[in-house]
Formats: C-alpha cells, sequence, structure tokens
C-alpha cells in the first residue's frame, strides 16, 4: 500500500494458509491474491528422477556424498554471521575423500559484495575443494536434486531442501526475521542448529536418522506449496488474463533444470599438491592388513580436533607454503616434477626437511614407489583401483602399514575411505 492505494496488480503466494497471513496483515490486498504454487520447488522435485544424472554431471564419484551449504544475505547468515564459520569447518571436518562441498550464496551477497570479493575471501576454501558456481547460474538446483546434506540458515534455499527430504541442520538462523507462524519460523524450530560440541560428520547422521520419519518435518513439507505441481499451469493462466490474451493451446509444463557445468564453477586448481592430515587405522597386520583412511585439508585446520587424532601430514616438498614440508611425515613427489622414480635419492630431501620419514614418488595409475631412510625401496600399485584412489592416498596407506609392521615383504592391503566408498587393492612390493 501507498497513501492508501494498492500498488501491485496482482500477488502471487505459494500455499494457502498464506491467505490468512495476507489477511491480517494487509486485509486490502486480498481480492488480488492469487495461489499458484511454486514453480522453483516444482522444478526441483521433477529433477530429483535425474538425481544420479546430476551427480554425474557435478564429478562426484561413485560413493561420494554431496554437502550443499547454502547462504542467504545479511547479517546473521551462514556467510555473514561473524560468530559462524560454517564453510570453513565443513571442509576441515569432512573427509575429503568422502565428501564434497558446494556453496550456494544469495545473489544479494554476490552483488552487494562483487564477485571479486567472495572468490577473494573464499579463496582458501575454494583450494581445498569448495565447489563455488557463479550466481547467475542454475547450478544450485541440479546440486539441491544431487545432495546428500544439506547445511542452511533462514534462506528459502533451506526449506526447499526440506522439501525435498534432504537431512538438514542449521548452520546459522536469524528468528527476528522471520514472519512469526510461518513455515520458516516452524523450521527454525524443528531443525537442529549446528553444534560446535559433536563432530560435524555425527551431526550430520544424527540429523539423517531423526528427520526420516520426523511428522512435524511432513506437515512442514506440506506448507510450501499447496499447488504441487501446477505452478506453471497456474501463474500462465494468471499472466495472460491479465493481459487480457488467449492462453496457447499447449499444456504450460514445468521447465527442466540445466545439467550443471562443472567448468563454470569456482573450483581452484594449484601446481603443488595440498598438505593433508591423514588419520589411519590398520587391522590385521599380517599378510592381508586392512587400513581405513581419512583424509582432511590442512590448511584448513584451526586447532588439534579430534577428528585428527593420530593424523600424520603429507605434503609437497615444493609447496611455497614452508610450514608444510618442513612439518610433513610423508613427502609426496609429483609424476610430472619427478618422472624417473630411480634417481630420487632419499639424501636429496632430508637435509631440508627433516620430519620426513617417507618419499613417495607418483607411479602410473596413481600408484607410487616408497623411499625409507634405510634406503629401502617399495612399490605400491592399485589393483583394478576404484575411482577415489590417487598416489597420495597409496603412499599414506604405506606410511600406515609401516607404523604398524616392520616386514618389508610383499603384500595385498585393503585400503578404505569411508563406508561409502568401494575398498581399494594395493599390493606392495619390495624393490631390488
Amino acid at each position: 500500500m501507498h497513501e492508501g492505494r494498492l500498488i501491485p496488480s496482482a500477488i502471487v503466494l505459494s500455499h494457502s494458509e498464506q491467505l490468512d497471513r495476507l489477511a491480517e496483515g494487509c486485509p486490502a490486498a486480498l481480492p488480488i491474491a492469487h495461489v499458484a504454487g511454486d514453480p522453483c520447488l516444482d522444478q526441483l522435485h521433477a529433477g530429483t528422477a535425474f538425481r544420479e544424472t546430476f551427480r554425474r554431471a557435478l564429478g562426484l564419484l561413485p560413493g561420494q556424498r554431496l554437502v550443499v551449504v547454502s547462504s542467504t544475505w545479511g547479517r546473521d547468515s551462514v556467510m555473514g554471521s561473524p560468530q559462524t564459520d560454517v564453510l570453513r569447518r565443513t571442509l576441515a571436518e569432512l573427509p575429503a575423500d568422502e565428501f564434497r562441498v558446494m556453496a550456494a550464496i544469495h545473489p544479494n551477497a554476490w552483488y552487494g559484495h562483487g564477485a571479486w570479493q567472495i572468490h577473494t575471501w573464499l579463496a582458501p576454501l575454494t583450494e581445498a575443494g569448495l565447489i563455488l558456481p557463479p550466481p547467475e547460474t542454475e547450478f544450485w538446483k541440479a546440486s539441491l536434486c544431487a545432495a546428500d546434506f544439506l547445511i542452511g540458515d533462514h534462506g528459502s534455499l533451506t526449506i526447499y531442501g526440506v522439501a525435498l527430504k534432504i537431512p538438514t541442520l542449521l548452520g546459522s538462523f536469524r528468528d527476528s526475521v522471520v514472519a512469526p507462524d510461518s513455515p520458516m519460523h516452524r523450521l527454525g524450530e524443528l531443525l537442529p542448529r549446528l553444534t560446535h560440541t559433536l563432530p560435524l560428520p555425527t551431526q550430520l547422521t544424527l540429523a539423517a536418522d531423526a528427520q526420516r520419519d520426523a511428522p512435524e518435518l511432513h506437515a512442514l513439507r506440506q506448507s510450501v506449496t499447496s499447488e504441487p505441481g501446477r505452478s506453471a499451469a497456474l501463474i500462465r493462466r494468471l499472466l495472460y488474463a491479465w493481459l487480457n490474451l488467449p492462453e496457447p493451446s499447449h499444456p504450460a509444463a514445468t521447465r527442466a533444470i540445466p545439467l550443471p557445468s562443472p567448468s563454470s564453477a569456482r573450483t581452484a586448481r594449484l601446481p603443488h599438491l595440498p598438505a593433508m592430515l591423514t588419520t589411519a587405522r590398520t587391522t590385521d597386520t599380517g599378510t592381508a592388513p586392512s587400513i581405513s583412511l581419512r583424509r582432511f585439508p590442512g590448511a584448513l585446520q584451526r586447532t588439534e580436533g579430534p577428528h585428527l587424532a593420530g593424523a600424520h601430514l603429507t605434503a609437497d616438498p615444493d609447496d611455497p607454503d614452508p610450514r608444510w614440508p618442513r612439518s610433513a611425515d610423508v613427502l609426496l613427489l609429483p609424476r610430472e616434477r619427478h618422472p624417473h622414480a630411480e634417481t630420487v635419492k632419499w639424501f636429496a630431501f632430508t637435509p631440508r626437511f627433516p620430519g620426513c620419514s617417507l618419499l613417495a614418488v607418483e607411479e602410473a595409475d596413481h600408484g607410487c614407489t616408497a623411499l625409507l631412510p634405510d634406503d629401502t625401496r617399495l612399490q605400491a600399485r592399485w589393483v583394478d583401483p576404484p575411482a577415489w584412489v590417487s598416489f597420495g592416498t597409496a603412499a599414506s596407506a604405506v606410511h600406515a602399514w609401516l607404523e604398524t609392521s616392520p616386514a618389508r615383504t610383499r603384500l595385498r592391503m585393503t585400503v578404505r575411505a569411508g563406508d561409502h566408498l568401494p575398498p581399494a587393492l594395493l599390493e606392495v612390493s619390495p624393490l631390488i
């Protein structure tokens, strides 16, 4: 209303319950209110049929899980709240081989601060693997259809995630900016808040278990739209009626979500291998050991959290940040800079990197040649490797095995990186 006059010609609502709130807040607007559903949610529901297609287009490997972190704009959003560090913590605490993380940042934040500033702020995170799509794309819709978990705030993307039955945590939530008794207000009451008292993977698992059959969340999902699947038809009918034009003869249909292009998302590629802190749990240290690895980006760690208990550090000797290679337990030598493993000598590295106990030179098919302080050389080769393995994981597996067994005999070990990724077989044998 402006000076007692109603400004819009029509107000489109997604759910009939909003008529009651409109009647209370602006009764003069009721005659021009139209319940026409939510075209975005209709798109998302239609897109869930293409979940695996979207996951492949996003570059997810079989068994990897996608966490979408959404942030609306302004203070107390995931990005804006000074009390939270949600994006960094998500990348720091979730094992890098098992999880991918995508940031869905509201266009108002992009255009308010500028793309250069957003990219600069998040550069350490994109270097650690954060997927950061530009705001003008529909990348976020495909990501929601592909997501396994969501960390959100009081923005609309969070309630879309709940409507799609994605297990959700609230990384931030500003109760004062949501309408009382609205679906968003109920969402803030129902969803768990991200806490520092539990590891993040545990919180995600608890959220998934608690939200799977929660009747309160089922009721919340029903309150997002009262015209599911019909929004395109209802909105087109309204627009053509307002224009006093006949509708086209073909039916109005929900538009498909375009396939995301990974090349459009910001992911930083560095010339050196990133420093990784890796925990290893070894069972059966005989001729067929089993090793479970969890790798975490070193540069994003702020404290020695419980997820890093007993971790060893892998680093690139040419990393421009000297604190990583100088402290590394395992130095990783990429094949492109060290193409001939037989020419690499232990004494060429030990004076500069006194903490090193294993040199790993990359070999074909993500295997490695491991050099030990006593001049022993071991060859580690993957047998029919799954897509998630790397020469860094081969080096960490060898290091973990040597920590628990003094043997240098030929063996095959099973290497795992979580419960959802397929196990890999690594064959280790001495080189003469």
